[in-house]
């Protein structure tokens, strides 16, 4: 299953390398702060043990990947991206953490989530953060993820979602689809790109087909929980 506002990867990564100084600013804005909270989340649902191997994909700037080496205490957190651009504003982000020991939990890959560049067997927990959506195969995605995942380990999802409490719709659609793309051309200078995001969300799968999903390409259980009025959902998908 193709992610049809996403079929084309090189137009993906020149969105995304458009966008990625104003990136952080943008999410902090557009959320109201709220996804500090989200990866917070995440990654207590992640259940990283002491000493683990995390794969974090799609990682942009690292806000996930720095709340993993933070919060947790993994032996290593690959932080990957398939745009150069967010990789280098990730990594000079993340080498400020104050945490020195976070720091140095932190590795940095060059990859294309659908044909991950690791070994089999190779990592206790994958985690992705408001990129699957953008994924032009996730099928490839979720075989690669199992692929690279030890028996038992985790693939956890955090993604925007739709928002199932009906009052709460028009609103939350209004703001993606006229608010969200004001605030993308003054903070990051590119109204189109948060158009874009509409679009794909609209084309994603809501929080229960998502799970169906995962548990149709292999995972052997997986749940979720939704957020903020149900406009964010956490998946996590057992190996």
């Amino acid at each position: 299953m193709s992610a049809p506002h996403s079929a084309e990867p090189e137009k993906v990564q020149a969105l995304f390398t458009r966008i990625a100084g104003g990136y952080d600013r943008f999410n902090g804005i557009a959320s109201w702060g709220l996804d500090r909270g989200w990866r917070k989340r995440a990654v207590r649902l992640a259940a990283i043990a002491d000493g683990a191997r995390v794969l974090d994909l799609a990682a942009g700037t690292g806000d996930l990947t720095a709340a993993l080496a933070e919060q947790a205490a993994p032996a290593l957190v690959v932080s990957s991206d398939f745009t150069a651009a967010m990789l280098v504003a990730g990594k000079a982000k993340l080498d400020k953490l104050p945490d020195a020991k976070a720091r140095q939990r932190i590795t940095f890959s060059l990859a294309d989530a659908t044909r991950l560049p690791f070994a089999d067997g190779s990592f206790d927990a994958v985690t992705v953060s408001f990129g699957l959506r953008n994924f032009a195969d996730r099928p490839a995605n979720y075989r690669e993820v199992r692929r690279v995942l030890k028996p038992g380990g985790r693939y956890v999802v955090l993604e925007l979602t739709h928002p199932g409490f009906a009052p709460f719709k028009p609103v939350y659609w209004l703001y993606v689809r006229k608010v969200l793309p004001l605030f993308g051309a003054r903070i990051a200078g590119d109204r189109a790109a948060y158009e874009y995001l509409h679009d794909s969300i609209q084309a994603f799968p809501d929080a229960t087909a998502l799970a169906a999903e995962l548990a149709a390409h292999g995972f052997s259980k997986v749940e979720f929980e939704k957020l903020s009025f149900g406009i964010v959902a956490i998946h996590v998908a057992t190996k």
